[in-house]
């Protein structure tokens, strides 16, 4: 059961410009956004600093989620049994992601590659599908069989011979490991999970130009030192029962929830959850689509009431 310090704490949202995005996400989640501004990503659960989330309410309200982290360690169970700090930085990030036109073909590192270069974590994602077009399609892996004919069909500028194209429906998860080419394609909004990085490399980019006008920065040098050929890493996630994902870099459900019911998470240091549509209870506290809230240690037993679908994260 929950002890008595354990708590919801409830975060505010960080938006990021993106000149792929759009104002969907005001309509879509009744998100806050800055006007005439096209913003790409509301980081839900997020200490990274360059989209930082901030507590709503209570006792800790106004405290960033980065500072809640490093100052209240019992607050996450983020002390091991001699008295030593488990993880140093807050691990995940959690995004919903509105393309409205095509993100840029993209590869992120390896937790090796990022800690050697940058001291940061690598950036292993995953997507849960929200709303796309009739027969949509993603990028996700390649075709090259060597490194010459990669870097001869990037030189040549022949992008559909070496991009994967992969279909998608609303509701389908994708799970995309570090050095996996990717892309999301124009009119495509989606829940993300992923490593707590913002490393990307870009490949292509459409040849678009930024609000200043010059074209926008790829990354053809590290992208190919990290790429995999032939591309065989997989994109499967090693999920049971209603785990979308469950392995070392996190755990995801999917909770589709009608009427009243209870759930127990054990064994779990805190829980992070983001409502994705409907509306309803948890225990006592009113929750609607959009809302993203912190569950902390020892409050891995709770009650939901009404029909909505949810997406809890840990590690």
């Amino acid at each position: 059961m929950n002890n008595s310090t354990s708590q919801i704490i409830f975060l505010k949202p960080a938006f990021i410009r993106k000149l792929w995005g759009s104002q969907k996400l005001a309509t879509n989640f009744n998100f806050d956004l800055p006007k005439n501004t096209p913003i790409g990503e509301a980081w839900l659960v997020s200490a990274h600093p360059n989209g930082m989330s901030y507590v709503l309410n209570g006792k800790y309200q106004g405290l960033s989620l980065a500072d809640l982290f490093q100052q209240y360690p019992n607050l996450f169970g983020n002390i091991d049994s001699t008295g030593h700090i488990i993880n140093k930085e807050y691990p995940l990030l959690t995004k919903i992601l509105d393309a409205n036109d095509s993100l840029s073909v993209q590869i992120h590192p390896d937790d090796e590659f990022a800690k050697k270069n940058y001291q940061f974590l690598g950036k292993t994602e995953c997507w849960y599908i929200l709303d796309c077009l009739p027969k949509a399609k993603i990028i996700l892996g390649h075709n090259a069989k060597t490194k010459e004919q990669f870097k001869q069909w990037i030189e040549k500028g022949q992008w559909n011979k070496l991009l994967k194209y992969v279909p998608i429906k609303k509701d389908q998860f994708i799970y995309v490991p570090s050095l996996k080419i990717h892309g999301l394609l124009a009119h495509t909004i989606v829940f993300e999970l992923q490593q707590s990085s913002d490393i990307t490399y870009r490949l292509y980019d459409y040849d678009r130009k930024d609000e200043f006008g010059n074209l926008r920065k790829l990354h053809l040098q590290e992208a190919s030192e990290i790429v995999l050929i032939p591309d065989k890493n997989s994109s499967e996630a090693s999920a049971h029962d209603n785990y979308l994902v469950d392995n070392s870099f996190f755990k995801l459900i999917k909770i589709v929830n009608i009427g009243k019911k209870q759930y127990s998470y054990p064994n779990t240091r805190w829980l992070q959850i983001s409502v994705l549509d409907g509306n309803g209870i948890i225990d006592d506290n009113n929750i609607k689509k959009g809302d993203s809230f912190i569950l902390t240690n020892g409050y891995n037993v709770f009650s939901l009431v009404g029909e909505m679908l949810l997406m809890i994260a840990y590690c």
